[in-house]
């Protein structure tokens, strides 16, 4: 049997609205013989789901590629393609012609947008909530109609609806992104929600990131007012098109939701009739004209990912000390809660959303209030109109939250009447790993919610209280994430923005879409007017399209390099890496600039007074610039009285020992990633760079008895994580690091950026039994102290519940959950590798410790799913993997010679090396037992 499937177009499944003129096809394999690979394949493009009608024929092409560009004749505008793949394999076998997969091309002219911006509102005041705006207008469809498509998009968040009906189950459209670069627009086929006759279309918009809250304190970041864009597309079967679009007539007014912000949430009076609004025949003889603007379309981007309601949570309800109602779901997650409500009118309910409660069993909000009190935060009113059971879900907010406090509900909740509903974009789950250890799986379970929290539209820190896609997070998660979820098209969309906002000297933001600062101008100047609070003051202090304070430090701007390349690793389209080679590069000079740049602080350093082969070592040496640093270590004070002074010396001094080691890092990968592009003279060049800053780096942060920072794990881990160590100190250094983590009882006093490493290194260096007494360490810090204290999500801080009880930060943040890639990695042994990228050919190393008795995990890569496993048995380890179809993998298990021998008689190539024995596979499904004959299964 020799099949194809899972065909995708832009990493995609059968997606509408593409910007792409060349795009990007997948598939995968089906086939029932092992060390099978594909030899040929063939791919058509038609017109026609029928193929009677073929624009493209790739003909038989030798290769096994399971991806390629469509490079047919030109794409246009609102063209549908269907297409279909054909194979061959290594013995011959033919494939058949695969079911189509279709993709839909978005406006690719700004001629094709006959839409004007129409904006609703006339005066608006800055500081205060807005009511969200509604608009309509009815139009006619002839009979014969073929087929109907919605081009949308929002300053600000959108809902449409056709004939009372919403028109897609997308939230938060447009979505977020570097909005005055990169706006993206939807397009809906919406044929079934049309009839013949009258029909009206109903728009609904709201603040969302344009204007609402974002970040800490900032809210009209973009811009003032909401505006909307659209056109309605009717194709008939004479070959006619007419096109509504927005313009002058479309009318506007108020309605019931009279607040709507992503952080602070929603109130909603129901009293407030305007039933029918979005239907033929409604009254809107009081509706007001829209204003039409121009507000230009060169920036319309076509959407990736949608985000939708996902996962669902019924609550058990408890009575709290103190005598309040509380729902607890039993979950932390980001979205909201759907309810059921029948009392009088005029009955204000309110539901106030949180992670957690206090010591003494109470709903708070506490964890969060570490910049300041938090009033009018996740907050849900809802005034009854009282004339039968009435049923609300927020439409344009979104919180982080477990427990809801409930206030005012009429009659006595039941369980029923509360649904909460977890929201993030639709990725595809892609990764599992299971062990004997019920704390390692839980805190697997952890770290995947915390990512589902966080990745809603961009890569966020906490779906609390910042919301903010903080750049240091986002890289050193990227890689975990790929182990959970299919995330090319997320990142692919978040790194444009990041190239977007990259300031002109090669600097990045702390933050993408930047809220750290300001967008607006208008706002910028109001708020340098009126700022008091000083953090506010802050912000102010850097204009609209300069990096602030902030910005530009090691580890967060690394993103920029980091990020795709790992995305390239693990999806094996070398596409990511030629769009964002330029702003990768552009960071690395930014790197290089500021390292040759002097420093007043170290001045009387050795390195400013030595130099090598006529170049002065201090060229090299980054001590300039703000960094963050390791940033929130397991044993250092994190009150923000203390990290406020830290920031303020670090402003002063930098991090010279972090900023090189980073530099040096991100230096090596931009040379391979010009060396995988073919840019020949870039990747010499920075690979010669790379070798002299860590010739500089061995230099004068590595003494010979390899310990670089008294007492401190991270200088240890990253240097050999990065491969900044000469070979005559590794051992060295891997020595002091093992040592170090045995004096602290097998507990961590990592960072943010060096956690991600510290298990891989130790494993690697010789101590697997230290690596696995630290992942299994269950008192604080550690991974497992916060599962043993129940938490069902990552902690920003070690100690986000001390022993005490004592609460401190977000406890929804994903970046130390970034561990789970050593599960993936490291204890099941699943590992890419960088020469033949994408899991075309992988690695197979699993680490056999700790108290597991067996472990297993699970991968769908871009070429079908991997597995691996192991378990325990009397007679020794017995191994179970699982290698794709055209894929072949390096399998390295732990056994003696003789272990070697055996398997000689039924694999070629098999070798022994320091208790490995390495095995050579094609594709297949593998059973090896101790003392046993191989077991083979085909995939």
């Amino acid at each position: 049997m020799l099949s194809t499937y899972d065909l995708k177009t832009e990493h995609l499944r059968n997606p509408l609205g593409l910007d792409n003129k060349s795009p990007r096809f997948s598939w995968k394999i089906n086939s029932d013989a092992r060390n099978m690979t594909q030899n040929a394949y063939q791919v058509q493009a038609s017109a026609s789901e029928t193929f009677d009608s073929i624009l493209w024929d790739s003909g038989k092409v030798t290769g096994r590629a399971q991806r390629l560009e469509y490079s047919g004749p030109e794409l246009k505008s609102a063209v549908r393609i269907f297409w279909r793949v054909k194979i061959w394999d290594n013995d011959g076998n033919e494939s058949a012609f695969s079911e189509p997969a279709l993709f839909e091309m978005g406006l690719l002219n700004a001629a094709d947008w006959k839409a004007k911006w129409i904006e609703p509102e006339s005066e608006v005041d800055p500081d205060a909530y807005k009511p969200a705006p509604y608009i309509r207008k009815e139009f006619n469809v002839r009979s014969g109609l073929v087929s109907a498509r919605a081009y949308m998009t929002a300053r600000g968040l959108y809902k449409f609806y056709m004939n009372g009906t919403e028109g897609t189950d997308h939230l938060f459209t447009p979505g977020f992104t570097s909005y005055y670069a990169r706006l993206q627009y939807q397009v809906y086929d919406i044929t079934h929600l049309l009839k013949e006759g009258a029909n009206a279309w109903g728009i609904l918009l709201s603040d969302g990131w344009w204007r609402g809250s974002t970040g800490v304190l900032l809210k009209n970041n973009f811009g003032y007012k909401v505006a909307f864009l659209g056109q309605v597309v009717l194709s008939y079967d004479d070959g006619s098109r007419e096109i509504i679009a927005s313009d002058g007539s479309f009318t506007t007014s108020s309605g019931p939701l009279l607040k709507s912000d992503l952080k602070a949430g929603e109130v909603y009076d129901a009293r407030i009739d305007i039933e029918g609004w979005n239907t033929v025949g409604f009254n809107d003889a009081d509706w007001t004209a829209v204003h039409v603007k121009d507000y230009g379309i060169d920036h319309l981007v076509a959407s990736s990912l949608p985000v939708r309601t996902r996962e669902e949570f019924t609550p058990r309800i408890i009575e709290t000390p103190n005598g309040e109602t509380v729902l607890d779901f039993g979950q932390n997650i980001a979205g909201w809660v759907e309810m059921k409500l029948q009392g009088d009118a005029g009955t204000e309910v309110v539901l106030v959303h949180g992670e957690t409660l206090d010591k003494n069993g109470n709903f708070t909000l506490s964890n969060l209030e570490h910049t300041g009190p938090l009033n009018d935060f996740q907050e849900i009113h809802y005034i009854l109109n009282g004339r039968s059971e009435e049923v609300y879900r927020p439409y344009f907010t979104i919180f982080g939250f477990r427990y809801v406090l409930l206030k005012n509900v009429p009659g006595k909740p039941k369980p029923d009447h509360f649904t909460a509903f977890a929201i993030y974009s639709d990725m595809e789950e892609a990764g599992d790993f299971a062990c004997s250890n019920p704390l390692i799986n839980q805190l697997v379970s952890n770290s995947r919610w915390s990512m589902k929290s966080n990745f809603m539209e961009i890569p966020t820190d906490c779906p609390t209280r910042e919301r903010a896609g903080w750049t240091g997070d986002a890289q050193l998660f990227a890689r975990t994430a790929a182990d959970f979820m299919n995330v090319h098209a997320f990142y692919e969309k978040w790194l444009a923005d990041l190239a977007a906002e990259q300031f002109p000297s090669g600097a990045v933001g702390s933050t993408v879409p930047q809220v750290l600062g300001f967008h607006s101008v208008d706002e910028y100047e109001r708020v340098v007017k009126n700022a008091n609070d000083p953090l506010l003051a802050m912000l102010a202090s850097t204009k609209p399209g300069e990096p602030g304070y902030l910005d530009g430090s090691a580890g967060w701007g690394d993103a920029a390099v980091i990020a795709p390349w790992t995305m390239y690793l693990c999806y094996g389209d070398q596409s990511i890496l030629e769009r964002q080679y330029d702003s990768a590069k552009a960071w690395v000079e930014y790197m290089k600039t500021n390292a040759e740049n002097d420093s007043d602080h170290y001045k009387d350093a050795a390195y400013y007074h030595n130099d090598t082969d006529g170049e002065p070592d201090a060229k090299f040496i980054w001590d300039t610039k703000f960094h963050y640093g390791e940033w929130l270590e397991a044993d250092i004070d994190h009150s923000p009285e203390q990290m406020g002074a830290e920031i303020q010396t670090r402003m002063f001094k930098g991090d010279p020992l972090t900023a090189t080691a980073y530099y040096g890092y991100s230096t090596r990968l931009l040379s391979e990633m010009a060396a995988v592009l073919g840019k020949r003279e870039d990747a010499e060049r920075y690979a010669k760079l790379h070798e002299k800053i860590k010739r500089v780096y061995n230099k004068y942060f590595i003494p010979e008895n390899g310990l670089i920072q008294e007492g401190r794990q991270a200088p240890l881990v990253r240097t050999l994580a990065f491969g900044l160590a000469g070979e005559d100190r590794k051992q060295a250094m891997a020595d002091r690091l093992a040592e170090l983590v045995i004096e602290q009882d097998y507990h961590l006093n990592t960072g943010f950026l060096s956690t991600p490493f510290i298990l891989h290194v130790l494993a690697d260096y010789g101590y697997p039994d230290v690596a696995y007494r630290l992942l299994e360490q269950d008192t604080c810090p550690s991974w497992l102290y916060a599962v043993a204290k129940s938490a069902t999500t990552i902690w920003e801080s070690w100690n986000g519940i001390s022993p005490e009880g004592e609460l401190a930060y977000s406890l929804n943040h994903y970046s130390y959950g970034a561990v789970c890639n050593f599960l993936f990695a490291g204890v099941a042994g699943i590992r890419p590798v960088p020469e033949q990228a994408g899991y075309e050919h992988f690695i197979i190393k699993p680490w056999i410790g700790g108290t597991m008795t067996h472990a297993s995990a699970t991968h769908e890569s871009p070429y079908g799913k991997i597995e691996s496993g192991w378990r325990k048995t009397e007679d020794g380890v017995a191994y179970r993997f699982v290698v794709p179809a055209n894929t072949t993998a390096t399998v390295m298990l732990e056994g003696s010679e003789e272990d070697a021998k055996r398997l000689s008689a039924d694999f070629e190539q098999v070798s022994y090396k320091d208790g490995r024995v390495t095995l050579e596979v094609g594709s297949g499904s593998y059973h090896i037992k101790p003392g046993q004959p191989i077991g083979y299964e085909n995939v």
